[in-house]
Order: structure tokens, then sequence, then C-alpha cells
């Protein structure tokens, strides 16, 4: 996974002290924007749906849309450098593997979520709207999930004390 994440994420490794805050603040800014991308394309989908006078479908990607914009803020805002994690020198295996679990979470949760607004936006430009309110539904239920494993994340983060090695 540490290797996958290279890719993804370059210079991406909790193991060594001085990558730490880097590893986060690049997955913070992933995550940023990626989910950016999906509201572009949820919001490029609503504008053609309101042209279609698609009311039903645009009021529940505005719902998706809010939830999208709050959570890039929450992510942008959230505290930063400041966990244990951090400042430690050395850290247990077992937390260093959480905060790696946590990400591949992430990353695995924001691929859901790009590919389904993909899928929403392949199927208003083909016309098949039949059940585009359910799949709107499930891009949401996609960014709710992310946003609590985000929230654990933080939480994790913010606890007074990390297991040292």
């Amino acid at each position: 996974m540490e290797k996958l994440k290279e890719k993804i994420i370059p210079g991406y490794d909790y193991r060594v002290k001085k990558n730490r805050l880097n590893s986060d603040r690049a997955m913070r800014d992933k995550l940023s924007r990626e989910l950016k991308k999906s509201y572009n394309t949820l919001k490029e989908v609503s504008d053609l749906a309101y042209k279609d006078k698609r009311r039903d479908v645009v009021e529940h990607i505005k719902d998706v849309l809010n939830t999208l914009d709050l959570f890039r803020n929450e992510i942008e805002n959230a505290s930063y450098g400041l966990s244990p994690l951090f400042k430690q020198e050395e850290v247990s295996d077992d937390v260093l593997d959480r905060m790696v679990e946590f990400d591949k979470e992430l990353l695995n949760e924001l691929e859901v979520i790009t590919k389904a607004t993909d899928l929403v936006y392949d199927h208003v430009l083909k016309g098949e709207t039949s059940d585009i309110v359910l799949q709107i539904r499930k891009v949401k239920r996609s960014v709710d999930n992310l946003r609590n494993t985000f929230s654990d994340r933080a939480d994790f983060l913010e606890r007074k004390q990390i297991e040292r090695v």
C-alpha cells in the first residue's frame, strides 16, 4: 500500500518523522483536489438537469454540492501539525499502521466518489436519467462515509498521547 500511495501521493511516508507532516498535508491536498473535481462534475450535471427542467435532480445535487463544499472547508481548515504524531521522534508501528489504514480508507472512498460522479455525468449525457436520484444519493452516502473517516482520522491525530515505540 505504501508503494501505491507513493505513486498517488509523492513523498508519502509516515515512518520518518520529517516526512509525517508532509504526508499529512499531501493527503489532505489530494482529498481536496479530487473532491473539487467531483464538485465541478456534479455542478455541470446540475446545470444540465436545470436546462432539462429536472428540478428534483437539481435539489438532490444541491444537497451533495453543499456537503462537498463544507467538507472541503473542513479538510482545508483542520488543525495541522499539532498532533503528537508530528512531534515525537519515535512512534509505535501500530500507530503508524493505523494512519496508513485511515489514509487507505480515505483513498478507497475517494475513488468510489470519483467513479460515481463520473457515472452520474455519463448517464445524464446519454439521457439515462431514470435512476439518477438514486445514483446521486449513493454519491452523497459515499461523501458522508469519507467525511466520517476523515473525522475519525482527525480524532486519532488529536489524541493527547501517541504510543511510543
